[in-house]
């Protein structure tokens, strides 16, 4: 049997389509983090130049130089306004991307303006002087093609209308510069098209490396939770409990803030393995573990597999007093759980836990090793004084 197709990932997308409406947001704030220095640039890099031909209007069209000089300065001013605010305020990138087409062709239909008014004998060679808009037009297109497409063709039908009125009786000299003009438009659209899509590739590219990335690390992430927890009872394991004690313990030293740490060991569970077997002694391992992490849920509380029957629970308690109701809660608990236990030598009749009970701050206690040993020896004394019970260490022990 084939193995099922999987489904197109966003990098594999075919690149002419547009933005899927879902990434629409993602792909605003990409153009405004990438592109926008460059729209900005390409716009005042226009209107220098469209100001700068008021140089030439002066050599080829004297008569209009100062017309067109007022009308170019006002143009500009306009324009640099509509930049300033645009850029400085404006959301919309769709805007940012037609503001230089749109200013283009006002600024396009004005020059052909000055030229039909205009008595200079080498108005008809200045004409070809227009192929600047087109190019212009479509050399800063980042997002939308077919705005830039729709904006380059209302150009080049003020253009050509232009030219033929320039040329009522020289269908000559229209046919001619139709024929240098549609080169220079097919050539400035198919780099307008090869920028925005390269732009629009990026952008996809970028989110499947961020998908990649973010799946990478929910990975990674579902690892190290696998590495750190017991596959029966779903607490930490020992890898896990040795290094968050380490944890816990720098941050002690560093911002003075104390621990508890409780060991915990199952009364005559070797018995209750023995005569139950061992499918029955695994349930009764997640249960006793279900019981501490309930019991401790509100808490700040880790729970631990330590090796076979025992337990660790690190306590973000510094209180003896408080910490002595918690530990009594957890072996009330496992109690309450009421698990028949029929060959304990005590004959109680039901499983129990004992638990020894230390402060990382108790006397004698100077790094994590001596807080162990601790726990361990109270743990110890409990099971001396009878099981089902806890054994919280005093604040000076000898």
């Amino acid at each position: 049997m084939n193995a099922p197709e999987r489904p197109l990932s966003v990098a594999t997308r075919k690149p002419t389509r547009s933005i899927p409406a879902d990434l629409r947001p993602a792909f605003d704030d990409y153009v405004r983090q990438h592109c926008r220095s460059f729209l900005i640039a390409i716009n005042l890099f226009a209107a220098a130049a469209f100001l700068s031909y008021a140089a030439v209007d002066a050599v080829v069209i004297p008569d209009m130089a100062m017309t067109s000089l007022l009308v170019r300065v006002v143009l500009i001013a306009i324009g640099l306004c509509h930049i300033c605010l645009l850029f400085r305020f404006g959301r919309s990138v769709l805007l940012m991307d037609l503001l230089l087409p749109l200013h283009t062709l006002i600024s396009t239909a004005t020059w052909f303006e000055l030229l039909k008014h205009s008595q200079s004998p080498d108005v008809p060679t200045f004409l070809y002087a227009s192929l600047a808009f087109i190019v212009l037009c479509n050399m800063g297109a980042r997002v939308t093609f077919a705005g830039t497409l729709a904006c380059s063709l209302a150009i080049s039908t003020v253009i050509l209308a232009n030219v033929m009125q320039l040329h009522p009786d020289d269908p000559r000299a229209v046919l001619v510069f139709v024929l240098v003009y549609l080169p220079v438009l097919c050539l400035s659209l198919f780099i307008s098209w090869t920028g925005t899509l390269n732009v629009r590739q990026a952008f996809l590219a970028d989110v499947e490396v961020r998908r990649q990335q973010a799946e990478l690390f929910t990975l990674n992430q579902c690892l190290e939770e696998l590495a750190a927890t017991d596959a029966l009872t779903c607490v930490g394991n020992r890898r896990a409990f040795d290094q968050r004690l380490a944890e816990s313990w720098a941050m002690m030293q560093a911002h003075g803030r104390g621990f508890a740490l409780l060991l915990v060991d199952i009364d005559y569970f070797k018995a209750f393995n023995d005569h139950f077997g061992h499918q029955a002694g695994d349930q009764c391992l997640q249960e006793v573990a279900r019981s501490m992490v309930d019991t401790l849920r509100h808490g700040q509380a880790q729970t631990f597999r330590y090796g076979g029957e025992e337990f660790a629970i690190l306590l973000q308690v510094s209180d003896a007093e408080e910490l002595q109701h918690i530990s009594e809660r957890v072996v009330s608990q496992v109690a309450e759980l009421d698990i028949t236990h029929p060959h304990r030598p005590d004959a109680l009749g039901r499983l129990t836990i004992s638990v020894g009970v230390a402060l990382s701050h108790d006397h004698g206690v100077h790094n994590p090793e001596d807080l162990v040993a601790r726990c361990d020896r109270l743990l110890y004394r409990a099971k001396q004084q009878g099981r089902n019970r806890m054994c919280l260490s005093e604040p000076v022990e000898a």
